[in-house]
Parts: C-alpha cells; structure tokens; sequence
C-alpha cells in the first residue's frame, strides 16, 4: 500500500451511505464507513475525504484502531483497500453522473 499525496478532502453523505450498505472488507458483516489513515491530508482533527472511506464492521473497525499501523494491518488481511476505495469511488460517480 502506497502513501496518496494530498487532495481535496470530499465530503458525500450519500456516498457514506453506500459504503455502509456494503459487507465489512474483512469478515463480511454489516458495515460503517472507515475512513482511510494512510491517504490525504493528515493531521489533529483531520480525517480523509469520504472518497476514501472503505466499509468495516464495528468489530473489525476496531481492531484496526487498535492495532494502530493501518498499512501493516490491510496488508496482514490481504486486502489492497486504496485500489477497492479508488474503484468504488469511480463507480459512484460513474453511476451519480448517469
């Protein structure tokens, strides 16, 4: 998993609201929104755009916060989660511009 440089920070409710209708990325539960640490802007208080945000049950969710190296921890699961975030974000907007 690489670093993303900075980019606009894109705020989408409705695009939240996919996401959590997708099963978690790790065990397949019901999921909330998990925005990704390892893109965009980084800081107190700053949070990546909602484009990055990948579902995650709360279990899972979690786990992850508490493992603390999100890098680490996908790649442990064996997911590439920046290649599944791009991918859903460009369907929805695919989808959003029809």
């Amino acid at each position: 998993m690489t670093l993303i440089p900075k980019t606009k920070r894109i705020r989408s409710e409705e695009y939240l609201k996919t996401i959590r209708g997708f099963p978690c990325l790790v065990c397949g539960r019901g999921a909330e929104a998990h925005h990704l640490m390892c893109v965009g802007e980084r800081g107190l208080g700053y949070r990546s755009g909602d484009n990055w945000a990948v579902p995650l049950c709360r279990n899972c969710h979690t786990d992850l916060h508490r493992f603390g190296n999100e890098q680490k921890w996908w790649n442990l699961e064996g997911i590439d989660v920046i290649e599944w975030a791009r991918r859903n974000w460009e369907r929805y907007i695919e989808l959003s511009d029809n």
